[in-house]
């Protein structure tokens, strides 16, 4: 299917946008504010819990600050006297919306990046609009107007409110990618009613697909049968992992007609769920068979003369110091000691992970490149700060854990365990902060 380029219908532009949200989105939110709230109980009552909160919160707001500085700083406004037809199309769709106030709009150059989003700054909201995207969109104003829609849906349906009650649960794994998920596809909606047809829309996301010049083209319809490749339990699982839904997915619901009436059977979804309990119940038989084992009878065997060794250094110990047959007496450290100096190691490794990742997204916010390993990192500090020694992990002297992914990257400390990859480490995913629109 081929799309033409054509200007936005008319009869449309003065309808009011009233949308109902993605039908699990509600739910998703309730579940999410929930969890997270039982977990800052659980973190106002530990120390240590109001210490990660702490760091947490003064490192997600000082990111955030950069990225808004150079918004404001380096984009360009809309107004009356800038891009005045632009302009006045983000007024029409925001007072469409019964929005209150028409938030503040940003065209930025980012490099050939076809995207948009919506955030805030205290209580002032704005969209940010890549120029490349509006380049690809061109005289298509259909197109244009889904995304612009699109963005203010986010603002509109209150997506941007509340993101420090729900940040715990954002963490945990399929939930907070469930949210976003329902969330892009209610704004899909609002991005509909701003095309003012399912055809509009979708030319959208088809240029969000394939660009400035192939999107116009796009065969839609056979994008939309590529939700079959998808249909597989590994290739579900990915998808739950995804804060955006498929554009295949999104475009077959703004447009059903692309599917020709064919719904996926749930096959991709019954697999997932099997993959996910075999890597629950597949540990869990892997240790009852060897703890069945002459392997399981030794370890036993090992932890009770282990335990009995133990019993014994008890009594040793209490002998008096100095009298004939006495042992030396080995002091252990005192566990409120213990905690006290992994209290403080968190807090330094919590305050050096957050002046690494703000250098990254300061060089970020000047158009530099994420750093391909550590070194690069490394090298990146030293040229910044060439007084101050590069950040090591206080829990085992060594430098910090980093990964690029993509474009994100993450960041850790081993924690006390001295281990990477294990429960206890400290990590910043830049991921998790930064939402693609």
């Amino acid at each position: 299917m081929t799309a033409s380029v054509r200007p936005h219908p008319d009869r449309s532009r003065g309808a009011p946008i009233v949308v109902e949200r993605w039908h699990t989105e509600t739910p998703l939110f309730l579940i999410s504010a929930i969890i997270s709230i039982l977990v800052w109980i659980v973190a106002a009552v530990s120390v240590v819990g109001l210490v990660y909160a702490f760091f947490f919160a003064v490192f997600f707001f000082f990111v955030h600050l950069g990225f808004i500085s150079h918004v404001r700083g380096s984009g360009v406004r809309l107004g009356p006297e800038q891009f005045p037809e632009l302009h006045a199309r983000v007024v029409q769709l925001a007072r469409r919306m019964n929005m209150k106030t028409v938030p503040e709009t940003y065209v930025v150059q980012a490099g050939g990046a076809l995207n948009a989003l919506a955030t805030r700054f205290a209580r002032s909201h704005m969209v940010v609009l890549f120029s490349d995207l509006l380049d690809a969109c061109g005289e298509d104003e259909a197109a244009r107007d889904m995304i612009i829609a699109h963005e203010l849906g986010h603002i509109h349906a209150g997506h941007l409110d509340w993101r420090m009650l729900t940040l715990p649960a954002s963490l945990i794994p399929f939930l907070g990618h469930a949210l976003s998920r329902a969330r892009e596809y209610t704004c899909d909606r609002y991005g509909l009613a701003g095309a003012g047809s399912a055809d509009g829309a979708t030319r959208g996301l088809a240029i969000l697909a394939a660009g400035a010049v192939h999107g116009p083209k796009l065969n839609r319809a056979a994008l939309v049968r590529q939700r079959a490749d998808i249909n597989t339990g590994w290739m579900t699982l990915g998808s739950w992992l995804s804060t955006h839904p498929p554009l295949a997915k999104r475009m077959a619901q703004l447009d059903p007609s692309l599917a020709g009436g064919a719904k996926l059977p749930p096959t991709g979804a019954l697999r997932a769920v099997g993959i996910l309990a075999s890597l629950w119940l597949l540990p869990v038989i892997g240790a009852v068979a060897v703890m069945a084992s002459p392997v399981g009878t030794a370890y036993r065997q090992a932890m009770e003369s282990a335990r009995q060794g133990a019993a014994q250094a008890t009594l040793d110990a209490s002998a008096v110091p100095g009298e004939p047959g006495a042992e030396p007496v080995y002091a252990m450290e005192d566990p409120a000691e213990t905690a006290r100096r992994n209290a403080a190691n968190t807090a330094t490794a919590q305050r050096d992970l957050m002046k690494l990742a703000i250098l990254i997204e300061q060089g970020r916010a000047r158009g530099e490149p994420i750093p391909w390993n550590w070194e690069e990192l490394r090298d990146r500090w030293v040229a910044r700060n060439p007084n101050v020694p590069y950040p090591e992990d206080p829990f085992d002297s060594a430098t910090y854990g980093y990964e690029r992914i993509g474009e994100d990257y993450r960041l850790w400390s081993t924690g006390p365990d001295v281990q990477s990859y294990t429960e206890d480490d400290l990590v910043w995913d830049s991921r998790v902060q930064r939402g693609r629109r």
